[in-house]
């Protein structure tokens, strides 16, 4: 903080270091229903700003210190999972179902899953 100040209730001294938990912020069911289950559909007519405007999702942090590589890495992205989409079919290993997937993470700064998940590329257009 540049100088004290309150927050809800709080009163933080000046040159205190704030860290803002947004692992908290993506998962508050005041915001998001069933904010633990993988439902990516909630998106589609989503009116929240990813790009740091809107507090409730934050990925790529926000205001001064909003990740520089945002717009290279939403490109970045969104190409190789179209190509992806769109040169191969995906399937799961033969005997796996669905509900056998385990979408349990390990907790740190980012969130990595805590058992791999393998999926079955079949080769769907000729690459050129």
């Amino acid at each position: 903080t540049m100088k004290k100040c309150n927050i809800d209730g709080y009163e933080i001294p000046d040159k205190t270091l704030v860290f803002v938990n947004a692992w908290a912020i993506h998962r508050d069911p005041e915001t998001w229903k069933n904010p633990e289950e993988f439902y990516p559909e909630r998106f589609l007519d989503s009116h929240i700003d990813f790009k740091g405007q809107d507090f409730e999702l934050i990925p790529f942090g926000s205001g001064r210190r909003i990740c520089p590589g945002l717009n290279m890495a939403v490109a970045t992205v969104e190409l190789v999972l179209a190509n992806l989409l769109y040169l191969f079919d995906w399937e799961m290993p033969e005997g796996v179902k669905s509900e056998d997937i385990d979408i349990d993470g390990l907790p740190g700064l980012i969130k990595h899953k805590k058992h791999p998940l393998y999926l079955v590329a079949k080769k769907r257009i000729a690459c050129v």
